[in-house]
C-alpha cells in the first residue's frame, strides 16, 4: 500500500500515541534541556506561577530559565504545525565536526559481484563508486526576536508566544525548502530525466495520470535508477491516488494498481509576510511531479540542529532580552542521477 505524506497526514499521525524528547537551549552560555512531551496530539506546556514582567525583573536566573523553557516549548509547538516532509528521501548524517565545505566522500557506495572462479584466475575485486553532484556546504540559518520593556511592564507575554510559534513554523518551513527545493528547482536539461504526459485526449484524466506514472517508472528502471517516491502537488491528489489505486475497468480495459511507488509526498510550499516583505518557498507546481530514487544520492547534513539561545538585551533600545534561534545544516542532492521529472498535463 502506498504511503501518503502531507502536512495534514503528519499532523494526524502526531495525534496518535505519545512522543517525548529532550530539547536543548542556552541561557547566558549555560546549556540546558527541556522535555517536550506530546500525548494524543496535545503538547504539554509550562504554566507560570507569577507574571512574566516579574520574572524578567526579579534578577533570579532560575526564573529566567523557566521563562526560556516556556519559550523553547512554544517554538516546538510552531514546529509541530509545519511537519518535516523530506525524511523518506534523505539519509540523515549528524556530525558536530563537519567542516563548512564537504566533499562527497560520504556519498560513496560499494559495488561487488560474485563470479565463477577458474583455477589460476585472479579474484574480481569490488570497487567504490560515488554519486556525482554538487559539493555540500554547511549553512548557518538564523532568526530572532526581542523581549522589550513594554512586554515586561504590560505583562504582554502573549506577544512573545506568537513570535515563538512563528519561529518554529519558519524553521521547519525553511528545512522543507532546503531539501525539496533542489529537486523542484533543478533545470533537468537532459531528455532522459523527463517523462511527458501519456495517453489520448479522449482518455479520462486519471487514466492519463496512470499511463504517465507507469511510463515514468519504466523510464527510471531503464536508466538503472528506479524511483519509488513521488513528490507532487496536492492539487493533483485525486487523480494521482485514483491512478495508484487502480482496479477500474473502462471500455473493457482493466487498470491494475500502479506498482513501484511506495510513497507520495505532497508539497505545496510555504509563504509568510514579515513587516512589508513577503517570503515564499515554492512548492510543486500543479501538473508537475518528481519520481525519486531515495537515500543514496540525498544526504541531510546536520552539524547542529536548531538551538535557542537567550542573552541580555540592549538597554539603549529598551530591550530586556534577545531570543535567537540558529542551526548549522547542509544538503547534498545528486538530482540528475536520482530524479525523473514528470509532466502530468498536456
Amino acid at each position: 500500500m502506498t504511503k501518503i505524506i502531507s502536512i495534514e497526514s503528519l499532523r494526524e499521525e502526531r495525534q496518535k500515541g505519545t512522543f517525548q524528547e529532550n530539547v536543548p537551549f542556552i541561557v547566558n552560555g549555560e546549556q540546558l534541556v527541556v522535555v517536550k512531551k506530546i500525548v494524543n496530539g496535545e503538547m504539554e506546556t509550562l504554566e507560570f506561577t507569577r507574571p512574566v514582567g516579574e520574572m524578567l525583573t526579579s534578577g533570579s536566573l532560575d526564573q529566567f530559565k523557566d521563562l526560556m523553557r516556556k519559550t523553547v516549548l512554544d517554538v516546538e509547538i510552531g514546529r509541530e504545525q509545519v511537519p518535516i516532509l523530506y525524511k523518506p528521501i534523505y539519509e540523515n548524517i549528524t556530525d558536530p565536526s563537519f567542516p563548512q565545505l564537504i566533499d562527497a566522500k560520504w556519498a560513496l557506495y560499494g559495488t561487488v559481484v560474485f563470479s565463477d572462479h577458474m583455477e589460476g584466475e585472479e579474484v574480481k575485486f569490488g570497487a567504490l563508486n560515488v554519486e556525482s553532484g554538487p559539493a555540500a556546504r554547511i549553512l548557518t540559518q538564523t532568526a530572532g526576536f526581542e523581549i522589550s520593556k513594554e512586554v515586561k511592564e504590560f505583562n504582554s507575554y502573549y506577544i512573545v508566544e506568537i513570535y515563538n510559534k512563528a519561529m518554529g513554523e519558519a524553521h521547519n518551513a525553511k528545512l522543507n525548502d532546503m531539501h525539496l527545493g533542489p529537486i523542484i528547482n533543478f533545470a533537468y536539461p537532459k531528455a532522459g530525466n523527463k517523462t511527458v504526459y501519456q495517453g489520448e485526449t479522449t482518455d479520462a484524466k486519471w487514466v492519463r495520470f496512470y499511463l504517465t506514472l507507469n511510463q515514468a517508472l519504466a523510464d527510471t528502471q531503464g536508466a538503472k535508477r528506479a524511483g519509488s517516491i513521488l513528490l507532487a502537488s496536492s492539487l493533483d491528489k485525486s487523480n494521482i491516488e485514483m491512478a495508484l489505486k487502480g482496479g477500474y475497468t473502462i471500455n473493457g480495459t482493466t487498470y491494475p494498481a500502479v506498482d513501484g511507488i511506495s510513497t507520495v509526498i505532497y508539497y505545496d510550499g510555504w509563504t509568510t509576510t514579515v513587516g512589508k516583505k513577503t517570503y515564499t518557498y515554492p512548492g510543486v507546481a500543479q501538473g508537475d511531479a518528481y519520481l525519486i530514487r531515495p537515500r543514496r544520492g540525498f544526504k541531510e547534513l546536520v552539524k547542529k540542529d536548531l538551538q535557542i539561545e537567550s542573552t541580555v538585551g540592549d538597554l539603549s533600545r529598551l530591550v530586556d532580552a534577545q531570543i535567537v534561534g540558529y542551526s548549522f545544516r547542509g544538503v547534498y542532492a545528486a538530482v540528475e542521477e536520482n530524479v525523473q521529472k514528470i509532466t502530468l498535463k498536456p
